[in-house]
Order: C-alpha cells, then structure tokens, then sequence
C-alpha cells in the first residue's frame, strides 16, 4: 500500500481480514436472526420493529442511534461512531426492507448447506446490515479507529423506490468525503457496481373519441390506434449502445368490442446509463404528438433514480477498493448492472462504491442465496474500506 493510504499498511489489512473470518459464527447467527424476521416494505409496523433491533445492536457498538418516522414508510435509522477526532465523515447506506411479503419463509426458509445460505432477503439486502455491524465490531475488537467517521443510514422504502427517504439521503450525501454501499454484488463472482442505470415510469395517456364500430364508425376516432403508433414511437427511442431502454410493460384501452375505443394507455419503464441522457430522453417521451387528427396524448410520471456514473471521484473509490483486494489476494471486478439502489442518489453528491455486499445470486427470485465463504471475504474489504483515508483526489 502507498503512503497514501496512512494508518491502512498491509499488516493492519492482514489483521482485519484474519479477525473477520474469525467472526463468521458472529455472522451467521445474526444474519439468521434478521432473515428470519421478515420485513416487506409494505409492511410499516414489521419495518418498525426491525428498526428498533437495529439500533439496539448499534448502540451497543459504541453509536449515537437515531429512528425517525416514516411519512410512508416504516421509517429510516441513523447512526454514527462517537467521536469529534474524525477528518470527515463516510456514509454507510442500506435498506432494511425485502421485496418478499411475510409468510416467505414457507417457500423460502432460512438454511444453511455448506457455503450456501438460502432464505428471504438474505442476498438483498439482510446480509449486507450484518456486514455493517461486524465491521463495526471487528474494528472496535482490533481497537482500530478510522480516519473517517462512520455514517450509517437505513431505510425502509429502498425496493419502492425511496420516495420518502430520498432527501434524507442526498443530504447525508452532501457531508461525507464517501458513501459505501453494501448492497449485493454483481453475477456470481461478487463484482462491485461500478455504473447502475437511472430508471424512470411513464404512463401514456391518449383520448379518442367513441362511436358504435357497426353503425357509425367512421364518427370515432381510435385511441388504440393511436395508441400503437405511440409505442412504435417510444421503441424507437431504445439506443442498446447508449445503454438506454424503453420497455412498454403494460397497455390497456377500450370498453367493448363493438365500440370504438375513446380511451388507452401505455406503462413503460426507461433506464438510461448517463445523466446527460436523462433530460434528453424525457423530453423526447414528453413532446410525443399525435398522428391522428381528433386524438391527444398526456404523458405523466417521470425519473425516479439517477444513474450512478463511473467519474472520477468514484473511479478514486474502485481504484482504492483494488488496492486493498490486491493485498486480500481477492481477484475484484467491476460491472453494470441495471438495477437501482439508493448509492445513485448519494452519487449526485459524493464519492460511491456499490455492490460491496454479499457474493451470491437470486435477488426478488425463489432461488435466493448468498455464499458465505466469500461474503466473508467481503466483510474483510468492506472494514477495510472503513480505515481508509479520504482518498479523493485534490481540486
């Protein structure tokens, strides 16, 4: 490791790696106790609840835990190392809802075979709070203080979207040197999410005008065909290089099938690899004009998450990220993934590095699972990470 990295030389990275996989019963036990409590997002009370388990365990390492109400949602958690020594702050983001509604456990049940852990929300995103704590405990064991103060922020509302977490967010975002994001890692081999696409939902609405399709058709105008030249529209606007994609998930229209339809439209989800996309692509689905005389159309909805580039800043995180894998002896990779977490938020105002989390494969699916052997690997790089300095480069 370079001077750069003061106070983070190979022998305390030597140290952090052996003590964490010392802590993998720790891990376990934990990441067990949380799976088993199932907390959809939908799901206020349940979200509450686990809250109020995390911040317990939070307290007890040393942290000034705060729980704020959720407007809708079941509310977010702060946290951070006491302490005024520190040369800035680092955030540590996570959700604590899943996508899976309670009663999972059923289909999905917690079980560990070997290397392999299987159980609702154990990949997206349960294991990644465990990584934060026995992060947080390995250091406090080692007796190890970073230079940077330790920031946590966990949600409850990530897999919706966090609209009502959002600003929160971006305003812790705002004073920290850098947010690290244990969310799962990417395909099998744990590669971290260096790039995520921003996504944004339209509606399509178009008007027609109705009349009975066998006596006097020719006095209505079609919304559905109108509808369809729209979505020929909207197709066109996919541009596989740029990394944009327009999918038309979902249409609907008409009343009867004897009546000229008065009334479509069109749902679409759009993702968009760079913010200078996003404006530009909005604009276009927004200044969409009827080819039918007679007919119009009104779109609503809009962007929900930005992307999360790969600029400088972050490159300055994966670049640390390397360095310390290298001395871990972990082969660390990179990769895009389309999916979307709340580091896209966070990038608009700081440093990211996405995809710290566990190694594994299945998210929102049946086949969910993480494997331990190189999660823990990860709890190693994650602490890590957590000693490191600022290491942004200087304007």
């Amino acid at each position: 490791m370079s001077n750069r990295y003061r106070g983070l030389n190979r022998e305390t990275i030597a140290r952090i790696w052996e003590t964490c996989h010392k802590e993998r019963d720790f891990f376990v036990t934990l990441l067990k106790d949380f799976v088993l409590f199932e907390t959809p997002t939908e799901n206020h009370d349940r979200n509450r609840d686990f809250l109020e388990i995390l911040a317990e365990r939070f307290d007890e390492l040393g942290c000034k835990v705060k729980l704020l109400p959720g407007g809708k949602s079941g509310g977010q958690l702060t946290a951070h190392l006491k302490g005024n020594e520190f040369e800035g702050n680092q955030l540590l983001l996570g959700h604590a809802d899943t996508v899976w509604p309670v009663g999972t456990l059923e289909k999905l049940p917690w079980k560990q075979s070997g290397n392999i852990i299987t159980g609702p929300g154990a990949y997206d995103m349960k294991a990644g709070l465990v990584m934060m704590i026995t992060a947080l405990n390995v250091l406090r064991k080692l007796e190890l203080k970073p230079k940077l103060q330790p920031v946590i922020f966990i949600n409850t509302d990530e897999e919706t979207g966090s609209q009502d977490s959002r600003e929160l967010v971006e305003s812790l975002a705002k004073t920290a040197k850098r947010a690290l994001v244990p969310e799962p890692s990417l395909d099998t081999d744990g590669k971290l999410k260096t790039r995520r696409k921003g996504s944004g939902i339209f509606k399509v609405e178009v008007e027609g005008i109705a009349a009975h399709a066998g006596i006097e058709p020719e006095k209505g105008i079609s919304a559905i065909q109108e509808l369809s030249y729209v979505i020929q529209t909207l197709c066109d606007l996919n541009d596989p290089e740029r990394g944009i994609t327009v999918n038309v998930g979902k249409i609907s229209g008409g009343s009867a099938l004897n009546v000229v339809p008065a009334e479509a439209a069109a749902h679409l989800n759009v993702r968009i690899l760079a913010v200078e996309d996003m404006d530009r692509v909005e604009k276009e689905i927004r200044s969409i004009q009827p080819v039918l005389e007679g007919t119009t159309v009104k779109v609503k909805g809009g962007f929900r998450r930005p992307p999360l580039e790969k600029n400088e800043r972050n490159t300055a995180l994966w670049n640390l990220a390397q360095n310390i894998s290298g001395v871990m002896e972990l082969d660390l990779k990179e990769g895009t993934t389309g999916g979307g977490s709340d580091g896209s938020f966070a990038s608009l105002h700081t440093a990211v590095l996405d995809g710290l989390g566990a190694v594994g494969e299945g998210a929102h699916s049946l086949s969910e699972k993480i494997f331990l052997d190189e999660t823990m690997d990860r709890v190693a790089l994650f602490t890590a990470l957590l000693m490191a300095p600022d290491v942004q480069p200087e304007r």
